[in-house]
C-alpha cells in the first residue's frame, strides 16, 4: 500500500524504490543491520523478512499474511487431517465400509491437485488472469534450495567417520521428497534417524517450512523418476510391511488387471523370498495364461482416443476400434480423450495386423469361442515388458524373456460351447474332437469331431459316470442361479441361470434352410436338475444376444455368469455323451 487506504490497483508483488527497499530491509532484517551488534543467533530470531535465492524479498507472516498462504495453509491442513482420519480408520476402527475410505482418499487427492494447480496458475502468463512469474520462480527456487540443503545435511551425517549414521547417503530426491539409504540398519534405527533428520531440517528452515517422516522402506526398487515401489513401514509399531507402488504398472490405469496382479505379486515375492520363488511363480502364471484359465476381465485394456488425428493417421488400436464402433452405430460419437476398453484376440494368420484383432469385451463374450485371447501378445508386450523394466535393474539383472522361453506352455483346452450366433464355428478346432476324457482327464481316442469324449475305463461303470455327469450339471445350475440372484438384487429384473446366454432354436423354415434367422424362437431352460430342455426338440444354433439384461464389463459377476454358463454347457454335453440326457 503506497498510500494509506488506497491500493496501487495492481495484483502481485510491490516494487519499491532502492532507498525505500533499503529502509524496509533495515527495519525487518535485524541480522544484516550494521547498527545492531547483537549475536547472529539472536538477530535471526527477530528477522521478519526473508530473501529468496531469486532475489525477491518476502516478509514474515507476523507482519502480514498473504492471500495465497492463507488459502494453501487451510488446504494443506485439511488434507493432512483427511490422511490422518484414513489411517485411524484402518488401524483402530472395525468394519469400516470401503466407500468411506475411498471417499477420504478422493478428497485428499482433490485437495492435493488444487494446491498443485494454485502454483501452476501463478505462472500461467498466457491462459491465466493473475499471473505472477516472480512468485512462481520464487517457489521453484526456494523448494530447490531447501531440497539441496536437506540432501547435503544427510550426506554430511553419513560422511562422519565416528558418527552414528556413518554410511547414510541420499539415493533419490525429487521436488519435495528425499530417499536416504541406511545400510546395515534396522527398521527401528531408520525411524530414529528419520526423526532426528526431520527435526534438523525443520530447524534450519524458516516457518512454516517443515519436513515429515512418511515411511521406511525395508526393501525398495527405484525404476526411474517418480516410479518406485517397496515394502513400507509407516510407524515403528507396524508388525508387517505393506507393499506400495508409485508410477509403475501396478497402479497405472492403462494396464490390464493381468499385468497389475502378476507384477505386484512378483515384486512382493522378490522382496520377501528372493528370485528363485519368483521364477517359479512366473512360470506358473505363464502356464495358466497359455491354458486359457483366466477370465476375460483380466485382459481388458483401456486406452484414450482422440476425436481426430493429424494427417489422417490411423492412430493406435483403440482408435481403430472406435472408428469401427462408429461405423456400426451412426448415433455413436467418439469424445476427445475418451477411454475405450478393449481386448486383443489371437490373429488367424500372420498377415493380420494388431488393429484387426481388437474387440470390445462384450463382443468377445458374445461370440464365445469364435475368438481366443492372444496369450503370447499379453505375455510378451505387457506382462514381460513390465517385469523386465523392474527386475532387469541391478542388483537383479534378470532376463525375463529367457525365463519365459524355458517355461512350459500348455495348450489351450477345447471349449464345448455353441460358438457363434448362427451356430457355425469360426475356428479350425470345430473339425477336431477332444482327445481327453471329460471325467478322468486321461488321453483317449477322439470320436470324430465330438467335443466331449469318455474313455473306455470310465464307460464301464455307467452308474458312476452318470452320477458324476448329473452332479456336474446340477452344481453348475445351482452356482449359476446363485450368481443370477446377485444380479437380480442389483438390477431389479427376474434373473436365473436361464436368462444368461439363452439358446436360440431355429424355426421350421430355418431348419429347412439348415441355418438360423431372425424368426428363431428362444428355448426355455428349466432350473430343475440343471437340465436344458429345448422347446422344439431341435438342435441349438447359437445363443440369443445380448447375453443378459445387464452386461456391465466392470462387474465381476458378468464374467462369473459367463464362466458358469460354459460349465453348464460342458456338463450338458457330457450327459449327452453318456446317453442320460
Amino acid at each position: 500500500m503506497r498510500r494509506e487506504g488506497q491500493t496501487t490497483g495492481n495484483i502481485g508483488p510491490f516494487r519499491y524504490a532502492e532507498r525505500r527497499t533499503a529502509s524496509v530491509i533495515n527495519y525487518h532484517m535485524k541480522s544484516i543491520s550494521s547498527s545492531n551488534k547483537e549475536s547472529n543467533g539472536d538477530t535471526k530470531e527477530k528477522d521478519r523478512a526473508y530473501v529468496i535465492p531469486t532475489g525477491s524479498l518476502f516478509v514474515s507472516e507476523t507482519v502480514v499474511k498473504g492471500v495465497l498462504p492463507q488459502v494453501l495453509d487451510e488446504i494443506l491442513a485439511t488434507r493432512a487431517m483427511l490422511k490422518r482420519a484414513a489411517k485411524t480408520y484402518k488401524k483402530s476402527a472395525t468394519n469400516v465400509a470401503p466407500s468411506v475410505l475411498r471417499s477420504l482418499e478422493a478428497k485428499q487427492l482433490a485437495l492435493k491437485y488444487v494446491a498443485n494447480v494454485s502454483y501452476g496458475y501463478t505462472s500461467a502468463t498466457f491462459s491465466g488472469r493473475s499471473a505472477m512469474p516472480l512468485l512462481a520462480d520464487a517457489i521453484v527456487e526456494a523448494g530447490r534450495r531447501t531440497l539441496t540443503n536437506a540432501i547435503e545435511l544427510a550426506n554430511s551425517w553419513g560422511r562422519k567417520d565416528n558418527g552414528r549414521w556413518k554410511g547414510a547417503h541420499v539415493v533419490y530426491g525429487d521436488t519435495d521428497s528425499v530417499f536416504i539409504k541406511l545400510p546395515n540398519r534396522s527398521v527401528e534405527e531408520a525411524f530414529q534417524f528419520g526423526e532426528q533428520f526431520c527435526k534438523a531440517v525443520t530447524a534450519s528452515n524458516p516457518p512454516p517450512v517443515q519436513i515429515k517422516l512418511e515411511k521406511v522402506y525395508v526393501a525398495s526398487l527405484l525404476q526411474t523418476k517418480k516410479k518406485y515401489c517397496g515394502m513400507k513401514y509407516e510407524s515403528p509399531n507396524d508388525k508387517r510391511p505393506v507393499f506400495e507402488a508409485k508410477g509403475i504398472e501396478t497402479v497405472r490405469r492403462d494396464q490390464c488387471a493381468l499385468t497389475q496382479k502378476i507384477l505386484r505379486n512378483a515384486l512382493i515375492s522378490v522382496f520377501q523370498t528372493g528370485l528363485e520363488s519368483t521364477k517359479s511363480y512366473l512360470q506358473r502364471q505363464w502356464a495358466i495364461i497359455h491354458a486359457g484359465r483366466l477370465p476375460v476381465s483380466d485382459y481388458i485394456l483401456t486406452g484414450r482416443v482422440r476425436s481426430h488425428y493429424r494427417g489422417g493417421k490411423i492412430g493406435p488400436v483403440q482408435a481403430a476400434l472406435a472408428r469401427r464402433l462408429v461405423e456400426a452405430d451412426p448415433g455413436r460419437t467418439v469424445r476427445h480423450k475418451e477411454r475405450i476398453p478393449y481386448v486383443i484376440v489371437a490373429a488367424p494368420g500372420l498377415n493380420f495386423k494388431l488393429r484387426d484383432c481388437v474387440l470390445t469385451p462384450t463382443e468377445c463374450l458374445e461370440q464365445w469361442d469364435a475368438y481366443t485371447i492372444h496369450a503370447a501378445y499379453y505375455i510378451k508386450k505387457h506382462v514381460n515388458a513390465a517385469l523386465q523394466r523392474c527386475l532387469g535393474l541391478p542388483p537383479f539383472n534378470v532376463d525375463i524373456n529367457a525365463w519365459y522361453e524355458a517355461a512350459p506352455k500348455p495348450r489351450k483346452r477345447i471349449h464345448h460351447w455353441p460358438v457363434t450366433r448362427s451356430g457355425a464355428s469360426a475356428m479350425i478346432t470345430a473339425h477336431f474332437g477332444s482327445d481327453s476324457c471329460a471325467l478322468c482327464g486321461a488321453k483317449c481316442k477322439a470320436k470324430g469331431s465330438a467335443r466331449v469324449v469318455v474313455c473306455a475305463k470310465c464307460s464301464e461303470n455307467k452308474v458312476s459316470a452318470a452320477f458324476l455327469g448329473m452332479g456336474r450339471l446340477n452344481a453348475a445350475a445351482q452356482d449359476a442361479d446363485a450368481a443370477a440372484r446377485i444380479c437380480a438384487a442389483c438390477n431389479g429384473c427376474p434373473e436365473s441361470s436361464a436368462t444368461f446366454a439363452m439358446d436360440k432354436i431355429p424355426s421350421t423354415n430355418d431348419a429347412n434352410r439348415g441355418g438360423s434367422g431372425r424368426g428363431s424362437s428362444t428355448s426355455t431352460r428349466s432350473g430343475l436338475g440343471g437340465l436344458i430342455r429345448k422347446s422344439s426338440g431341435k438342435a441349438s444354433t447359437g445363443v440369443v444376444t445380448p447375453l443378459a439384461t445387464c452386461t456391465c464389463i466392470d462387474c465381476p459377476i458378468t464374467y462369473e455368469r459367463h464362466r458358469l454358463r460354459e460349465a453348464e454347457i460342458e456338463a450338458e454335453a457330457l450327459c449327452k455323451a453318456l446317453d442320460i440326457l
